[in-house]
């Protein structure tokens, strides 16, 4: 968990025999031969792959090489070819879509963008996009992008990371500038295009005073998108007719529809991007076309879904004006490929073709270096602002409610959906969201709860200079930060290698389970956080159990110098402390990792459950910046693993209960957010009383280009080993049914889904198969699979799945203890056979449960009930009643109910004798009974519950009347004036006379209802004497 992540290239001797511009990687899970002494890796043991072969791979038999780059297609022979452009180590989602869509190469600017020189000086493509937040792309495009990037992370020290938090959108402004505004972006094109030169050079410079862009090369830009780009075309085109026309209000329309052959995706024409129009804009426009004014007017926001709304962002990407991504891109017919019902190509899948590498075709994308990870961060964000764009459509649509509820609205005649029901929040299924992590986190649980606590934690973390993309990069100019893609898909089968060599190889023995998550660094980097669950046979019971597979040493050099120049790059933290108060671990003076170590002689755990390694006295050191490093640095290592990934491998013992919850939470906490809090509030300082998900989403999250690069390739994120399958659950009746507000509630009630729910099935396959009956809801998925398409469970054929019950809060009542039964019932066919114990059918859920010995008789909670009443009066009895109540404390609340109400009503009878208007009158039980409750009720009003929140508890009659009452008003208004009035006359006296004299002026000004702001005052004795006065008036 802990270490350093970056090192510089390496390269593996087994690896030195494939030529350095291949651009295919080894297989890196080449055979190697360890020699294993029972099933744990012995560290001791365990020797470099090539040292253990005798030879560096000469002769052996190699996989077939995966394929990071694709071949140079034409468009006659890509239906036939394009299985070239998977990835043939993964299943993943990599595109394949220049044999399944009609997507064209872009093209490459001429020769203009292409690497040459200018006065003998080489200028490749690269040094003029390269800084794409306020270089040379700044003064050529169109539109500005709305988004807050992150610069804390770029302070020189280290390579470049592009990083946004927010919302991203992109803008733009008006034809011409305001007076005395200067030119920006595409007013460039239009106004003053005579020293249209001059004014790109100064913008630039603007930007960056220490670089310099001859003019010539802006020359050549210019002329180069001037001949080609349809969009600037447009732009000239307006610049023309207001030359002619200087007091026209014209406006320049750029269309989003493409009226053409969707079959064939090709580069527009000027008259299919752009329209002037003059005077007022046409009611024919549509919903996405952008209207550019000539000089009135504010930003305006563009469409992701607009073709050039890419385009007008990345001029010098896009040369020719070639369209981004558009709605109707049809997929091709390739079902050898692809067995999918979609027939239109989604944004992911565009932008995952637009990143792949082509044999013998340059990009200009790929080799933008800085520019790259602007476009891989915009490009991402407009796939998850289109998703969030179509949750947010459907949340004015979109209703859940109970099918009881549903039933009861059509029994009252009502036909109209659009008031039934709720609004849908941001769903679980949406990944990054807070429920998603959360699910995640319960199913971690879920397994824990199967297999038991995880033994072993492993992260592994993506090294850019490992010898596949060093050698990748040999014959391109640009860096390993520079392609991020390459990085996360490198590091991905990396990873699954990992994955493999500990499932499949038992690279640690037998394992039952596998948990990981993949993250990424405030650098960018991809790392993966691992848990294993060890099967009973392999697990790690002793100190020396764990030192054979975990080391926290430095190895000596002469013994083994590979493993020892390999933790130097790798594994040692640091320094810090007293060789670097400045390192980015530091805290108030201390490593926040608590770096350095003690020194152990043998390996134990502390009284929370976490390790503590073996760190010897007097071992080896390391020289690392400067400063002579002991063993007290080293980050828990597996030597094999460590050797054969190369990379930084933290690997720890985790097998302690009181650590398992921080483990899972810390694997499911998902990307760099900021903090915010619970409620939000509006412009008035008021809290909202909807809150608004998904803008709280936009506004905590980070986007790295490497997390950009993972999602688009669609990655996965989170991985379990055996899955988990999530078992929803409901009373009689109260199944959710999701439905459409203008959708007719027959059409709604007639739906399969909601005659046969997950839950309802389960019963109905008790009663098909017998052996089903020996098996609770939970252990069910283990033996059946859950076929949504035919809502039904069947024989499961092959597989293990873990069952996860959905979780509900003791509050809920009935719904809580039948979740609390479905933990022990076997096999019930009905809701009335999970509540029958010993052959006696329960009015109520919970009941069963209590004849089952599952709930307290909560005597002890009547007890201490009675005991307060000796010292406590009647509104500190109710309070702790009400207490009992909202922290879910009882497990029968009517019945502590019934044993102590004659307790709880203290002072009632007092007060009702002592009140004129019910003096001498006479009172029964029931009456004294719903007195009570509605003391109670006042109580739990004011903690934002009721007594309608428990089911077993009576409700007080007229209870209603108190929520139409202001609790916090009548508390504050009974106060006893006599005794406040008393505490005034005691205080005026010593108020000075400034105090007076304010005292006064405030009191005339509220007997003239003069609210003119005062000073602020501290609470002080004049305040409270203020106060007594006007509580006693």
């Amino acid at each position: 968990m802990n270490g350093v992540h970056h090192a510089g290239p390496r390269l593996i001797p087994q690896l030195q025999e494939i030529p350095p511009l291949l651009p295919q990687l080894k297989d890196m899970c080449s055979a190697s031969t360890v020699t294993f002494r029972s099933p744990l890796i012995d560290v001791s043991n365990v020797v470099s792959p090539n040292i253990a072969s005798g030879k560096e791979n000469h002769g052996k038999p190699v996989r077939r090489p995966t394929t990071l780059i694709a071949d140079n297609i034409n468009s006659a022979e890509s239906s036939s070819r394009s299985s070239q452009f998977r990835n043939t180590s993964s299943s993943n989602n990599l595109s394949a879509l220049s044999g399944m869509s009609s997507i064209s190469s872009l093209s490459s600017g001429r020769h203009t963008l292409k690497p040459k020189t200018f006065n003998n000086t080489p200028v490749p493509m690269m040094d003029i996009t390269s800084d794409g937040f306020g270089g040379f792309t700044q003064p050529t495009r169109d539109t500005t992008v709305g988004i807050s990037k992150d610069k804390s992370i770029n302070k020189g020290g280290a390579p470049f990371v592009f990083k946004l938090s927010g919302q991203n959108y992109h803008t733009i402004g008006t034809l011409l500038p305001k007076d005395g505004e200067p030119l920006r972006f595409s007013q460039l094109y239009i106004y003053d295009t005579e020293n249209e030169v001059f004014n790109r050079q100064q913008a630039f410079e603007s930007k960056s005073s220490s670089v310099g862009v001859e003019v010539q090369i802006i020359q050549q830009l210019k002329d180069m998108l001037d001949k080609d780009n349809v969009l600037v075309k447009s732009y000239r085109m307006a610049r023309d007719h207001l030359a002619q026309n200087p007091n026209c209000n014209v406006k320049l329309r750029i269309i989003s529809n493409r009226n053409k052959d969707a079959q064939t995706y090709n580069l527009p024409t000027t008259s299919e991007v752009a329209a002037l129009i003059v005077g007022d804009v046409s009611n024919l426009l549509d919903h996405r076309d952008i209207v550019v004014t000539s000089k009135s007017g504010s930003l305006q926001r563009i469409s992701e879904l607009h073709p050039s709304y890419l385009p007008l962002q990345y001029p010098l990407l896009f040369p020719n004006g070639d369209d981004g991504y558009t709605i109707n891109i049809p997929h091709r017919d390739v079902t050898s490929l692809r067995n999918t019902t979609k027939k239109k190509c989604t944004m992911r899948e565009f932008f995952s073709f637009r990143i792949q590498d082509t044999l013998n075709k340059f990009s200009l994308i790929l080799n933008s270096r800085r520019l790259y990870q602007q476009f891989l961060v915009d490009a991402y964000t407009m796939v998850e602002s289109e998703r969030l764009n179509f949750i947010r459509g459907k949340q004015s649509s979109l209703r859940s409610e109970t099918l009881e509820a549903i039933k009861n609205a059509k029994n009252q005649g009502q036909k109209d959906m659009s008031s039934t029901g709720q609004r849908v929040v941001l769903p679980s299924y949406f990944t990054g969201g807070a429920r998603f992590m959360m699910q995640n986190f319960l199913d971690a649980m879920a397994l824990c709860k199967w297999y038991g606590y995880p033994d072993l934690f492993i992260t592994i973390t993506c090294n850019p200079g490992w010898p596949e993309i060093i050698r990748f990069l040999l014959d391109k100019t640009i860096k390993p930060e520079d392609r991020p893609d390459i990085l996360c898909r490198l590091f991905k089968m990396k990873l699954d290698s990992l994955i493999k060599d500990i499932k499949e190889k038992s690279l640690f023995g037998k394992i039952q389970a596998v948990v990981y998550t993949v993250e990424f660094q405030k650098r960018g980097l991809p790392h993966a956080h691992i848990c294993l669950f060890m099967h009973p046979d392999s697990k790690l019971p002793t100190p020396d159990h764990i030192d054979r597979v975990i080391s926290a040493e430095i190895p000596d050099q002469n013994e083994d110098p590979e493993l020892y120049s390999l933790v130097q790059d790798f594994m040692i933290h640091g320094p810090c402390g007293p060789h670097n108060t400045k390192s980015p671990c530091m805290v108030k003076g201390k490593c926040s990792k608590n770096f350095p170590k003690k020194y152990r002689e043998r390996t134990s755990t502390d009284s929370d459950g976490f390790p503590l390694y073996r760190r010897r006295r007097d071992g080896p050191t390391i020289v690392k910046s400067g400063a002579d490093i002991d063993t007290r640095f080293v980050v828990p290592y597996n030597k094999f693993l460590l050797k054969k990934y190369q990379a930084h491998i933290n690997v720890e013992w985790c097998n302690q209960g009181n650590a398992i919850k921080y483990l899972f939470k810390y694997i499911n906490k998902g990307p760099d957010r900021t903090t915010l809090k619970l409620q939000p509030y509006d412009s008035n300082n008021q809290p909202l009383k909807s809150i608004d998900e998904i803008k709280l989403y936009y506004d905590c999250r980070y986007v790295s280009a490497c997390e950009a690069s993972w999602r688009i390739y669609a990655f996965d994120v989170h991985h379990r080993y055996p899955s988990v399958t999530r078992l929803p659950f409901h009373l009689p009746g109260q199944q959710n049914v999701i439905f459409g507000e203008e959708d007719d509630i027959d059409d709604v009630l007639e739906k399969a889904s909601i005659s046969s729910s997950m839950f309802d099935s389960w019963m109905k396959c008790n009663e098909l198969y017998p052996h089903a009956r020996n098996l609770t809801y939970v252990q069910f998925p283990s033996k059946f699979v859950w076929h949504a398409k035919d809502r039904c469970w069947k024989p499961r054929k092959q597989g293990v799945s873990v069952g996860r019950i959905h979780s509900v809060s003791p509050a809920l009542g009935e719904a809580y203890f039948l979740r609390v039964l479905l933990n022990k019932v076997k096999g019930p066919t009905s809701f009335e056979d999970i509540r029958t114990v010993n052959g006696h059918q329960h009015a109520s859920f919970r009941d069963a449960c209590y004849a089952l010995g599952l709930l307290d008789d909560d005597n002890e909670y009547i007890e201490a009930i009675k005991e307060a009443s000796h010292h406590g009066i009647g509104h500190f009895l109710r309070n702790l009643f009400a207490t009992m109540l909202v922290c879910s404390a009882l497990s029968r609340p009517d019945h502590v109910w019934y044993q102590s109400w004659k307790t709880l009503l203290d002072g009632i009878v007092y007060q009702r004798q002592h009140n004129p208007n019910t003096e001498g009158s006479s009172i029964n039980d029931d009456e004294l009974k719903n007195l009570t409750l509605l003391e109670i009720e006042k109580i739990l009003v004011l903690n934002n519950s009721s007594l309608n929140n428990f089911d077993s508890m009576p409700y007080p009659q007229c209870g209603d009347l108190l929520l139409s009452e202001n609790a916090l008003i009548n508390e504050e208004r009974s106060y006893d004036k006599d005794v406040m009035l008393q505490d005034f006359e005691n205080i005026f006296v010593k108020l000075t006379e400034e105090q007076r004299n304010i005292y006064d002026e405030i009191l005339t000004s509220i007997d003239n209802k003069d609210v003119t702001p005062r000073p602020k005052v501290r609470p002080t004795l004049f305040t409270l004497t203020l106060c007594a006065y006007l509580i006693c008036d």
